[in-house]
């Protein structure tokens, strides 16, 4: 007759919060609300990078920039259309948000 045991590592908070940097950190705190996570991360990204898209063609910028804000919005709405991990999403959607918002701020003057 075989016994299946399982074994239990514990650990405590203290430890748990000093183990990685600030970005695993906040991953291993957003992993319980992964669904909710890809939900916001698609409405948000979306919306920011058809806002960039705007201000790109409203300023008569290079063609480069509208292919790089739908590069990152893209890569950011497959992330999370395909259920990827909590990690790739969070950092997709951080690079979706910092360089979309960067092609606001350059198209806004």
């Amino acid at each position: 007759m075989a016994t299946i045991t399982k074994t239990y590592q514990t650990t405590s908070t203290h430890e748990a919060q000093h183990s990685g940097s600030a970005i695993d950190n906040l991953i291993e705190k957003l992993k319980f609300n992964h669904f909710a996570l890809i939900s916001m991360a698609i409405l948000v990204g979306s919306c920011l990078g058809g806002i960039a898209a705007m201000y790109v063609f409203m300023n008569g910028a290079p063609f480069w920039q509208f292919a790089l804000g739908l590069s990152v919005s893209m890569a950011n709405l497959i992330a999370c259309i395909s259920q990827a991990s909590t990690k790739w999403v969070v950092r997709l959607f951080g690079l979706s948000l910092l360089v979309n918002a960067i092609l606001v701020l350059a198209n806004l003057i």
